[in-house]
């Protein structure tokens, strides 16, 4: 996985490798011309304490080709795919966006199953507005509900075996989704401190989301693990905790991943031990939280210069902050890679690996 931003982009050898799969670029106000050729999510989130978008972009190990199916873009290498569907919203109504949910879920969910990438691994999803109440829903519930209906239709797994998943905020523009799928299905891992996200109780919603704590996912040999941890909040429970507190809120969501961190290891996840094995990206609501949210990670031994923050409303009104994360890091190079840097510095350090990426 790397983030670069969109000059180093420009630069860079990835856009050319054929091992590249897509990317997400985050900020900006259209997406980057220059990914044109490969399938390209475009994020409308603040990017924090960088210059202009940032792009994150993902490889694998095998050469892959595109495809477009329906509204789906798609890339593939024979045992993992990367695709991106987007919804334009015509208007802000709840309906609006329930409509546009159904329709971006079944495009995505027919293009897997047409192109033989049938499990998802892991799901970003960006919703306009998430937390505006109209008429008596929360656009964030109102998603849950038409992505169930999706899944349900489509035989997608909506409790135990969903995907990792996260829903945030965006500043304007279409439903935006953007997935890896894999021919092989991964591990669902659920965190013993947290109530299942699809066991939620009716009070979040009359339909609970449906997305595991994480996947943990091998690939077609042993010895490539790839954890995927969904975003992670300060909920133990279905419960918020720490209400306006964005100190107390952080620590309690490195509490969470190291709790869902150790669940995976006691399911055989290999090379994974220590927070510091994961890769993160953080959500922020106040930007000016920032810091506080950066010394809260130093005190936990976490390199906070490593992570990526964003600039996006949480699926709660309540939460100041999410986390996603991915690892081992050792077999996925995260970097800020410089335009004269050498092509084969943007594949992992580990061929053996499954899934070079950026991100």
């Amino acid at each position: 996985m790397h983030w670069l931003s969109a000059s180093e982009l420009t630069g860079s050898q990835a856009l050319h490798d054929p091992h590249t799969l897509g990317l997400a670029t985050h900020g900006g106000g259209e997406p980057l011309a220059i990914g044109a050729r490969l399938p390209q999510a475009h994020l409308r989130k603040g990017v924090i304490g960088r210059d202009g978008p940032v792009v994150e972009l993902w490889s694998g190990r095998h050469e892959a080709r595109n495809e477009t199916i329906g509204a789906t873009q798609c890339r593939h290498n024979g045992e993992v795919m990367f695709a991106t569907v987007s919804a334009p919203l015509e208007g802000s109504s709840n309906e609006a966006l329930g409509a546009g949910t159904y329709s971006a879920y079944q495009s995505l969910l027919q293009a897997l199953q047409a192109s033989g990438y049938p499990h998802l691994l892991r799901v970003w999803n960006s919703i306009p507005d998430i937390n505006i109440n109209e008429n008596g829903l929360e656009r964030y519930r109102r998603f849950n509900l038409l992505r169930h209906k999706a899944y349900e239709e489509s035989r997608q797994p909506t409790e135990t075996g969903a995907p990792a998943a996260c829903a945030l905020g965006s500043f304007g523009g279409p439903l935006v989704i953007y997935c890896l799928a894999s021919k092989t299905p991964p591990l669902a891992i659920e965190n013993p401190r947290q109530t299942s996200a699809y066991q939620y109780p009716q009070q979040y919603g009359p339909r609970a989301p449906s997305f595991s704590r994480a996947a943990l996912w091998r690939g077609g040999e042993n010895e490539s693990d790839v954890l995927f941890v969904s975003g992670t909040a300060s909920i133990v429970g279905h419960q918020t905790l720490h209400h306006g507190n964005v100190a107390a809120q952080t620590h309690e969501t490195l509490a969470n991943l190291q709790a869902i961190l150790a669940e995976a290891v006691s399911r055989d996840a290999r090379g994974l031990v220590l927070l510091s094995d994961l890769r993160m990206k953080a959500y922020i609501r106040h930007v000016e939280d920032v810091p506080i949210v950066r010394q809260v990670l130093a005190g936990h031994g976490l390199d906070a210069d490593a992570v990526l923050y964003l600039h996006a409303d949480i699926c709660r009104a309540d939460l100041l902050m999410e986390i996603e994360a991915i690892g081992p890091a050792q077999s996925i190079e995260v970097t800020t890679e410089r335009a004269d840097m050498q092509d084969s510095s943007f594949r992992s350090s580990s061929d053996s690996q499954a899934l070079p990426e950026s991100g």
